[in-house]
């Protein structure tokens, strides 16, 4: 997060970092920074109404900052997702006077609908990741914590089924995500893939699992299927929501 929303948000970032963090020799992706914000019971109008105040106010002074916001579509209350990308670490160093004259509307129109606030950073890991920019209005996120045991084994089966796939034609589809700052509610590593709309989730592609088994064969599905759910405590996914209206990408 830029230190315009740490500052004016009252957000702080968490610092410990995943043990499961990938070999400094892997290529090195951009960084995304997101803000989860647990929104109190029906409040989410106000807290949009707050967004859009705070945006407009900080593009009228010239702020140049980008940013997503998605909406979570399941689990337990309302839930909006701030996500904005960053080439490295010293973006964090750089400050955005931009914002000063919109801190009152943040504290006021923002802060006073949110029932809790988390953040963090992860790294795009662009050799097992889509090459093209990513663009869709839905996306669906799977997010997978590894144990202790066999954590690391994790993205080595990712690779080597990504290596299958690709040897076979295939493209890949989504995006790998992994996280620099962890709680301990936090997963290791998430991956998402993004679509136009609703309807195109209906479109029936065949699964990666399959797609391994019709290029490899079946032993090898089984065994790197096994490999994989070995190293997970837990995993589970969620659908957001692109809110166009309360996000930022530069255009306007």
């Amino acid at each position: 997060m830029k230190v315009l929303l740490r500052k004016f948000l009252g957000i702080v970032l968490l610092v410990s970092i995943s043990p499961f963090a990938l070999a400094q020799e892997a290529p090195l992706g951009p960084l995304t920074s997101f803000t989860e914000f647990t929104i109190k019971p029906g409040q989410s109008m106000q807290f949009r109404e707050g967004i859009k105040a705070w945006k407009e106010c900080y593009l009228k002074n010239g702020g140049e900052w980008t940013w997503r916001m998605w909406e979570r579509q399941q689990g337990e209350g309302t839930v909006f997702v701030l996500a904005s990308s960053m080439p490295n670490w010293a973006e964090m160093d750089k400050t955005d006077e931009s914002g000063k004259d919109c801190q009152l509307l943040a504290i006021n129109m923002i802060n006073a609908h949110v029932e809790k606030a988390i953040s963090h950073t992860t790294r795009l890991m662009p050799e097992i990741s889509n090459n093209n920019p990513f663009d869709g209005k839905i996306i669906r996120v799977g997010f997978y914590r590894t144990n202790i045991e066999n954590g690391y084994k994790m993205m080595e089966t990712v690779k080597e089924v990504e290596e299958i796939r690709k040897n076979a034609g295939l493209s890949i589809d989504g995006y790998w995500y992994n996280w620099l700052t962890a709680d301990p509610d936090s997963p290791s590593a998430h991956y998402v893939i993004g679509y136009e709309n609703y309807a195109e989730m209906d479109i029936q592609r065949e699964s990666v699992w399959q797609s391994v088994e019709n290029a490899a064969g079946k032993e090898k599905r089984d065994e790197l299927q096994s490999k994989f759910r070995s190293t997970l405590e837990n995993s589970w996914s969620y659908i957001y929501r692109f809110d166009e209206e309360i996000s930022h990408l530069g255009s306007n």
